[in-house]
């Protein structure tokens, strides 16, 4: 296994040529074939039977739009034992209302399928971070609840990078952006893009709920606070921080939309919110070694903790988290 590994779920037989681009960034690409007259829970049987751990995408013919759509949609649902759904490649000319609906980045084509595969692959490799195959495996499991995985499994879908903003104009989303980058680093590498989510968010009025007194709602709030910030925007990352710690300190100059002192708790919101959007992301829960998703469970036995010491971890977590440790009983 690579670091570009995909899997295809092809409904409409075998996809050849598909691994022929030996040049490409992403591959290869391991093939389940599966009959689409099974149904789709059947289909997902079989789908959570293959175990695959690497983000897939699913590909389907001419006459299975409709089989598709059902098939995602239950992925997305929390299906056990299935996680990683990536993306959609039909046959065709239209991207079924069923599928973009659930924002899952797609493709249409009516020549090259195994060329759409591999350029929706590449796109969905440069588009967001990828979920480790350990961490993956334990949010297929039945130790994680199905609405945890279902809300991990959208959550890990990649971003649009053509996104049109919901709340915000695209010079506020713009500036947001920056914020983002400035206040949560990502790495080098595919990164989430926290200003659409947090977009998306504010427009469906998805945020923890709480705001300073005095302050408005929290698509009011944005818009303002970043007009504001706007004002008094740096070129350059050491220029930036300089104005974002000012607005911190509420030492920023007061201005026609918003005082320092609601600057600065505007911007206070903002940082949490930017922060709670990284880390609810599995590749970000992956990243800081947080397994605590994984205490629901729908299996026969509770899905709790019995390995408590430092550095130790229980079988069922990924190796990188520590030494395997001893305990009595089971918590698989």
């Amino acid at each position: 296994m690579t670091g570009s590994d995909f899997a295809v779920v092809s409904l409409r037989g075998d996809v050849p040529q598909l691994d022929d681009a030996s040049d490409d960034a992403v591959g290869p690409f391991r093939q389940l074939v599966l009959d689409p007259a099974r149904g789709s829970e059947a289909l997902i049987e079989a789908v959570a039977d293959a175990e695959i751990a690497t983000p897939w995408i699913l590909v389907g013919g001419f006459d299975h739009h409709e089989v598709a759509a059902h098939l995602v949609a239950r992925v997305l649902e929390g299906a056990i034992g299935v996680f990683g759904l990536a993306g959609v490649v039909l046959e065709g000319t239209q991207i079924p209302d069923g599928i973009r609906e659930h924002e899952v980045p797609a493709a249409v084509t009516t020549d090259d399928v195994a060329a759409s595969v591999r350029s929706l692959a590449a796109d969905i490799a440069a588009w967001g971070p990828r979920v480790p195959e350990p961490w993956a495996r334990v949010i297929a499991s039945s130790r994680t609840d199905v609405a945890v995985r279902a809300t991990l499994a959208r959550r890990a879908l990649a971003d649009d990078p053509a996104y049109r903003p919901r709340a915000l104009t695209p010079e506020q989303l713009a500036l947001l952006r920056d914020v983002a980058r400035r206040i949560v680093p990502q790495g080098e590498g595919a990164t989430i893009d926290l200003a659409a989510r947090l977009d998306r968010m504010i427009e469906a009025g998805e945020s923890d709920g709480w705001r300073p007194t005095g302050m408005s709602t929290d698509v009011e709030a944005y818009r303002a606070g970043l007009d504001a910030l706007a004002a008094i925007w740096m070129r350059g990352a050491a220029a930036q921080d300089a104005v974002i710690r000012r607005v911190i300190d509420g030492d920023a100059p007061s201005g026609a939309v918003l005082t320092a002192d609601q600057l600065s708790l505007w911007f206070e919101d903002a940082r949490n919110d930017l922060a709670r959007l990284w880390l609810s992301h599995p590749a970000s829960l992956a990243r800081v070694g947080y397994s605590g998703f994984a205490t629901g469970g729908t299996g026969p036995e509770p899905a709790g903790y019995l390995v408590l010491a430092a550095g130790e971890r229980e079988e069922w977590e990924p190796g990188e988290l520590g030494r395997l440790g001893a305990a009595k009983g089971s918590t698989a």
